[in-house]
């Protein structure tokens, strides 16, 4: 039986006499490759990003009205009074008329109170969040500052902002000094309250001629127990609102929905596993197509190489050695198309993971798993064109030339 080295260079001199050919072949395996490597990073990175984000800021729970005139000051003085919760941000968002700089732009316009900033982590590229103290002071989205207008908004930019008042049923408008501006590029390129302005909620129920809001965001003091204290919650205020608890179910019946931290960086974990695993399939897919056709120029090369296998058994190569021979050259092609989609691989899941702002580590398991497709892809493409070529008889291979 000859050395395996032996077989390598043999193998490696038949792919250099067709590059053309087998650039080609390994091109399905390179794809297959690219795209699955991809995939497993970006799903490695995502999961990194939630387990950071578990343990970044406060866990919270969002309480949202889905009926007009529900929650009012009562209501937010229950929650905060709810054992485990620390405190209660609330928001009243309205569109708003916004001038500047002798433009006028329909914007979404927020009043709430200071708590909101910590507990939505916001982050701020000039100035600062609004305090419990401030009255005619505004936040702007950093988009809306940047994009909104032809001259950028700045912190001591003053703005005109209209909202509609429901008991004059007209638009209230008072001036603004803008005390920062809110939003900067970060997780999932998004940073929460760039598209919106933010003003203190005295304000804007005064504007608007509404002492309700319509949403809560309570903090509480122990992730552990987040679900429980937002079962607490939907007790308490199901029965101040006067919905029994055993309708708490029906969601028909009841006139607010919550969820907290935990649920929504779950709930966003199972939407990119989902599209990872549909993304894995076309990876697959890809695979597949790639074996198919290394074993289809396998049986090309095979057919077209009858006399130089016939040849070589005359020489006194074993069905063995020839077996061996044809199976590295498939495997060859697919290391070669593994390594260069790997490489693809990680250079476009760098990409997106920049673009993104996730955490992208050395992922050793996704290389681990590329090179370990693309051997097994090779073996079992190659397996039945090689197994062909050993058992030619050499008389006949001569022969049929």
């Amino acid at each position: 039986m000859i050395s395996l080295s032996h077989c390598i260079s043999m193998a490696i001199a038949s792919l250099k006499s067709s590059k053309l050919r087998s650039g080609l072949t390994a091109l399905g395996i390179i794809i297959g490759i690219a795209a699955v490597i991809t995939v497993f990073t970006l799903g490695d990175s995502m999961s990194s990003y939630v387990n950071s984000q578990m343990d970044q800021g406060p866990p919270y729970i969002e309480i949202h009205s889905t009926k007009e005139r529900i929650f009012y000051s009562q209501q937010a003085d229950l929650v905060a009074n709810t054992p485990g919760v620390e405190s209660v941000a609330i928001e009243w968002g309205a569109t708003g008329v916004v001038r500047f700089s002798n433009e006028e732009q329909n914007i979404t316009v927020i009043g709430t109170n200071e708590s909101l900033a910590d507990i939505m982590e916001m982050t701020f590229t000039d100035g600062r969040f609004l305090t419990d103290k401030d009255s005619y002071v505004a936040v702007v989205g950093k988009s809306i500052a940047e994009d909104s207008f032809r001259n950028e908004i700045g912190v001591r930019s003053s703005m005109d902002i209209s909202i509609y008042n429901y008991d004059t049923k007209e638009y209230v408008t008072e001036s603004f000094q803008v005390i920062g501006i809110s939003g900067s590029d970060s997780e999932l390129g998004y940073s929460f309250g760039q598209s919106s302005i933010f003003i203190p909620i005295e304000i804007m129920q005064q504007m608007s001629g509404r002492d309700d809001f319509n949403v809560m965001t309570a903090v509480v003091d122990d992730i552990n127990s987040i679900n429980e204290t937002e079962d607490e919650i939907e007790r308490r205020l199901a029965r101040n609102l006067g919905v029994s608890e055993r309708d708490l179910d029906d969601e028909s019946k009841v006139p607010f929905t919550t969820v907290n931290k935990v649920e929504t960086l779950e709930q966003f974990q199972s939407m990119t596993s989902t599209l990872q695993y549909f993304l894995v399939g076309i990876g697959g897919i890809s695979l597949i197509v790639g074996a198919v056709g290394i074993m289809n120029i396998m049986i090309v090369t095979v057919t077209e190489r009858t006399k130089e296998i016939g040849t070589l058994k005359a020489l006194g190569y074993s069905a063995k050695d020839i077996l061996l021979m044809f199976v590295i050259e498939s495997i060859i092609i697919s290391i070669l198309g593994g390594i260069i989609g790997t490489i693809v691989g990680l250079v476009m899941a760098y990409i997106v993971t920049a673009l993104l702002g996730l955490p992208m580590g050395l992922p050793v398991s996704s290389i681990l798993i590329g090179v370990g497709l693309s051997v097994f892809v090779g073996v079992v493409a190659g397996a039945q064109p090689s197994y062909r070529a050993a058992k030619m008889n050499p008389v006949d291979a001569l022969r049929d030339q």
